[in-house]
């Protein structure tokens, strides 16, 4: 799980282009019969790109998530274009937890995150989000679900934090 992270949150934070279908149909593991395990990733009928400037957003969003800082992970969810009807901070914040960092049962409130997700967008629709933060929100979701179902659930954020601080110190922004 931990190889998957970092390579997605490579192609997404550093390459700007990314497999926005990374389910496990679409992982190999490879090799293991020869004792030398490797990854192989097929599939990339959904590839998706990022300009420097949508990474360096995506970057402070993700550097925003894994602080826990409301205040910068709703600044950052606007810089990259996220509108709803109420632009409430609240719904805009867990929205922001739930589509690109984590997922829990304390979180969705027991809920299945697609029906939580639902409710979100009930209390307050999204009316604008570019495609591509939609498919890196994918990526982050088929990601944790593979790692729920073997029992090892990450935060994304957390996992991305390096990556994430590694390319806004080459910008000049940490």
């Amino acid at each position: 799980i931990d190889d998957l992270l970092y390579i997605h949150g490579h192609q997404v934070l550093v390459d700007g282009v990314f497999n926005g279908d990374p389910h496990p149909g679409n992982i190999l593991l490879l090799g293991v019969q020869e004792g030398k395990p490797q990854l192989g990733l097929i599939d990339y009928g959904q590839v998706k790109t990022l300009s420097k400037e949508e990474r360096l957003v995506y970057c402070r969003l993700i550097l925003a998530l894994a602080d826990d800082d409301k205040d910068a992970v709703v600044k950052a969810l606007k810089e990259a274009g996220y509108k709803s009807q109420k632009m409430d901070e609240d719904i805009m914040y867990t929205y922001a937890r739930v589509a690109y960092d984590e997922d829990n049962e304390t979180l969705t409130q027991g809920k299945h995150i697609q029906l939580f997700m639902e409710e979100l967008h009930d209390s307050d629709p999204v009316e604008h989000l570019p495609q591509q933060y939609i498919l890196a929100s994918r990526v982050s979701i088929l990601l944790r679900g593979l790692g729920h179902a073997v029992h090892q659930s990450r935060s994304v954020a957390k996992a991305w934090r390096p990556i994430a601080e590694k390319v806004l110190r080459e910008e000049g922004e940490l």
